[in-house]
């Protein structure tokens, strides 16, 4: 797995999750960048174009949803792999975000040992 050359926006509100989060990226060598928010990522995607971005869908502000339509309505955006990460594992909510268009449904707290795995089948460098 060549991860060295990850770029990742985490968008996460909350410190703890955003913390655990970039915790799991760093380990494996990714670049880790954070976003408090939406608004902030899609400032961010102005300056740089990032391998992956994952994102929490409840968030205040713009949430993890509306973050995912600004950047797939964007035509220099759309084609970033976005994955949704969530406390509130729901069957229904997993089949609705896949729908929409998240390239991956993730609950939180994430398992370590397979999330970066499971990322890389979904980057392609």
């Amino acid at each position: 797995m060549k991860n060295d050359v990850w770029r990742i926006i985490v968008v996460e509100d909350e410190f703890d999750s955003a913390k655990m989060v970039s915790k799991i990226l760093n380990y494996h060598g990714i670049e880790v960048h954070h976003a408090h928010d939406g608004y902030e990522c899609l400032e961010m995607l102005n300056q740089f174009e990032p391998t992956l971005i994952v994102t929490d869908l409840a968030m205040p502000g713009m949430d993890g949803w509306q973050t995912l339509d600004a950047i797939r309505s964007n035509p220099l955006t759309a084609h970033i792999p976005v994955v949704a990460i969530t406390a509130y594992y729901s069957v229904d909510v997993e089949e609705e975000a896949l729908n929409v268009g998240f390239n991956g449904y993730y609950s939180k707290p994430l398992d370590p040992r397979s999330f970066v795995q499971d990322l890389s089948r979904i980057v392609v460098l």
